[in-house]
């Protein structure tokens, strides 16, 4: 019996039709691991967001600097994690895709905390007085906390790609989409 013309809609096969190919199972255990890895970005943001304003306001940064300080995140942001997230997709490391930028920018977080935690020391070290102003210090300060950012953002892109390679979702089909357009469509598949 033909379809009348109103009612015709575009075939699709129900979902128990279509066979999506045999992937591999991925223990929990390694899924936890990949996981604890975006739980250590987390808290580098926390880290960053909570401890560092009371250093900056120690440090003698004014007010109005500080709020251009912040401004490093979203542009590092913006920049940072497009490139890495572009280069860990070509990548043909023997340790994999994104790991290499995973384990590099963990290491960039932990050289940029020592020069956040120790900038008052380096500053000095720099030539920084008591009796003057710690510009040297705020300069140093100012590095680590670039550093900080693109760090975060160079481990957390990767770190996300790492966690959907291994769940098995197509993230690789939506390369040219803004992330928040790609996280609603593939939660409604």
């Amino acid at each position: 019996m033909a379809v009348p013309e109103g009612d015709r809609r575009r075939a699709r096969p129900p979902r128990s039709a279509v066979r999506e190919p045999a992937r591999a199972r991925v223990s929990r255990r390694k899924l936890l691991r990949v996981a604890s890895v975006a739980c250590g970005i987390q808290f580098g943001w926390a880290l960053q967001l909570s401890l560092l304003t009371p250093y900056v306001q120690e440090l003698g940064i004014p007010h109005a600097w500080a709020s251009v300080i912040w401004l490093c995140g979203p542009l590092s942001g913006f920049l940072v994690q497009p490139l890495v997230g572009h280069m860990s997709d070509r990548c043909t490391s023997r340790f994999g895709r994104r790991r290499p930028f995973i384990v590099a920018g963990a290491g960039l977080i932990i050289v940029s905390v020592l020069i956040i935690g120790h900038s008052a020391d380096i500053g000095w070290l720099l030539g920084d007085r008591a009796d003057r102003s710690r510009v040297r210090a705020i300069a140093v300060f100012v590095v680590g906390f670039w550093l900080l950012d693109v760090a975060n953002n160079m481990t957390q892109g990767p770190c996300r790609a790492l966690l959907a390679d291994l769940t098995g979702k197509p993230i690789h089909d939506y390369t040219f989409m803004p992330i928040w357009i790609r996280t609603i469509h593939i939660t409604r598949e």
